[in-house]
């Protein structure tokens, strides 16, 4: 009876040998994405940390503290005592780390529906104030050339009929193409979520680029799309958005710089978020309704108290 006893002992003891062995790599496993989500967390925090003080009256460093302290939490329960140590350093070499890297960075964000002057904002923000500008419907022309992985999936989802020529190979003609898109709202997310990721992507570069590389301290994020995206304005402060009251004025000025009808002007405004949504979300509106000196005059009124 007591070998049996003992055997039954041995046999416990390597199951809770395995189950723990278990539970530790799973741990191992889980905690590099762990690290993952702690660092946007604290680049998140960084880069808003100007928007929590005017907006909640909140310091960053309270956010950091709770960030730390919600990392105890979750590493107590689940390793030893030197494993603990180790975490709490490597968590406070994060925290602080990204805050002196990124804690000088400022990334202003420029919206606006189409014809309202958000490319003026943008080209005042590069001549004038010498800030470099990403121009996100520049980057997705540049992602949807021949031999560019957009490219593929595009003619893939719309077929060889919004290309020159229809032939495989050939540029997409972007008239063709928003022909199909701004007709059909479903077509237009598909669209979207094809070119979103590497949009998103060149950002990410460009960003890097700039205030890691070059180590400027601003950069303007000129994005239609900046809300629809539903990742931009997370990282953005201030948020500029330009509205114009009238939509026979957007008309007018649209028809003169594009050649559209009237008609495919009004598909493209009917596609966008309402301004009324975009100005709540925004942190500085700017109303574009007369010259362009007096746009200009409101940005340099209204976006400099935010540059700091």
């Amino acid at each position: 009876m007591e070998q049996l006893n003992s055997e039954e002992q041995v046999i416990i003891e390597e199951i809770n040998h395995s189950e723990h062995t278990e539970i530790h790599i799973i741990e191992y496993i889980c905690y590099p994405f762990y690290l993952a989500l702690l660092c946007l967390l604290c680049i998140l925090i960084n880069l808003n940390k100007r928007k929590f003080r005017r907006r909640y009256r909140v310091d960053e460093i309270f956010l950091f503290i709770a960030v730390y302290l919600f990392n105890v939490l979750i590493t107590w329960n689940f390793f030893d005592f030197f494993d603990k140590i180790v975490r709490f350093i490597i968590t406070l070499i994060i925290i602080f780390g990204i805050q002196h890297y990124i804690g000088r960075v400022q990334i202003v964000g420029v919206t606006g529906g189409i014809g309202c002057g958000k490319s003026t904002v943008a080209k005042y923000f590069n001549e004038f104030l010498k800030v470099q500008v990403i121009d996100c419907d520049q980057i997705a022309r540049d992602i949807v050339e021949p031999g560019k992985p957009a490219y593929k999936l595009i003619v893939q989802r719309f077929g060889l009929s919004i290309l020159a020529g229809q032939q495989d190979g050939q540029p997409i003609e972007r008239q063709k193409l928003a022909d199909v898109v701004f007709q059909d709202n479903q077509k237009r997310k598909q669209l979207q979520a094809i070119t979103n990721k590497f949009i998103f992507k060149e950002i990410a570069k460009s960003i890097w680029k700039i205030c890691f590389v070059q180590k400027d301290q601003y950069v303007v994020i000129d994005a239609p799309l900046l809300f629809e995206s539903k990742v931009l304005e997370y990282f953005c402060f201030p948020i500029i958005t330009i509205v114009v009251t009238s939509q026979e004025e957007i008309i007018k000025r649209v028809k003169e710089r594009s050649g559209l009808t009237e008609e495919q002007i009004l598909q493209r405004i009917e596609s966008q978020m309402k301004a009324e949504i975009k100005i709540k979300k925004s942190d500085i509106v700017i109303t574009n309704d007369k010259s362009e000196k007096s746009l200009i005059r409101q940005v340099q009124e209204k976006v400099f108290e935010y540059l700091i």
